[in-house]
């Protein structure tokens, strides 16, 4: 972890420094240049990162510490994180949260790390003017879309879009290390193929389901559940990034 980030940070601050002028002034294209320079290496944190927490997912030495959490406000704070893109390609964003919405328990950063990630993904492959949707709720012991539910009432956080869609022969891969869809290699979108795999091994790791539904031009709704008692605690000797 020191290894790969020290170097990186390096990179960043001096860039940093360049581009606000501390070592003097610099032309419009040396500051473009500098610019992607910037990009680059925060993508590559973001790499360095995911890579670091599928360590600790496969090692098994992370750490699961619920807490109480009001996961509409966290909800919220996320969706308001991606403002910048949300006005950018005029994405309508929906939101719902009941009002009697009882507080969970759950780790905030994990729980933060389900939601980003799948907001993100919404917003990243959807087309400018689309729609998507966050809503989290509670449903009770049953069946729902399809899938047997949890042995108790249960927390429910869906994430819709309108945008491409995930290929019906490439479904099955969705949540492997790695992989992306072909229709987004075709638009040339960038991306790791490692979210939606860390977000399964978090799910996974804490007493959660989670499946997806998706057609391909139409649009895909990511579901996540945990039972209404919350994340399973877990002991660890490291947090995720």
């Amino acid at each position: 972890s020191h290894q790969l980030r020290t170097q990186l940070s390096a990179i960043n601050w001096y860039t940093e420094m360049i581009l606000s002028g501390d070592a003097g002034p610099i032309n419009e294209a040396q500051t473009e240049y500098l610019t992607e320079v910037s990009n680059g290496s925060k993508r590559m944190v973001d790499l360095v990162n995911s890579l670091l927490n599928i360590s600790r997912l496969e090692l098994g030495t992370f750490i699961i510490e619920p807490s109480s959490v009001d996961a509409a406000d966290l909800s919220r704070n996320v969706v308001a994180e991606q403002e910048p893109l949300i006005l950018k390609k005029h994405i309508t964003v929906q939101q719902a949260y009941p009002e009697n919405l009882p507080p969970f328990q759950a780790d905030t950063k994990l729980f933060r790390i389900i939601l980003q990630n799948l907001f993100s993904n919404a917003l990243k492959y959807t087309p400018k003017n689309g729609k998507v949707s966050l809503k989290i709720g509670v449903r009770k012991q049953g069946a729902f879309v399809d899938k047997k539910m949890h042995i108790s009432d249960s927390l429910v956080v869906s994430v819709s879009d309108n945008g491409y869609g995930i290929p019906k022969h490439q479904q099955n891969k969705i949540f492997t290390k790695l992989f992306r869809a072909d229709n987004v290699l075709e638009r040339n979108m960038e991306g790791t193929g490692l979210g939606l795999y860390i977000v399964k091994s978090i799910v996974d790791s804490s007493g959660g389901q989670i499946w997806f539904r998706s057609e391909e031009d139409k649009g895909t709704t990511f579901y996540v559940t945990f039972p209404l008692t919350g994340m399973t605690k877990k002991e660890g000797t490291k947090k995720l990034s």
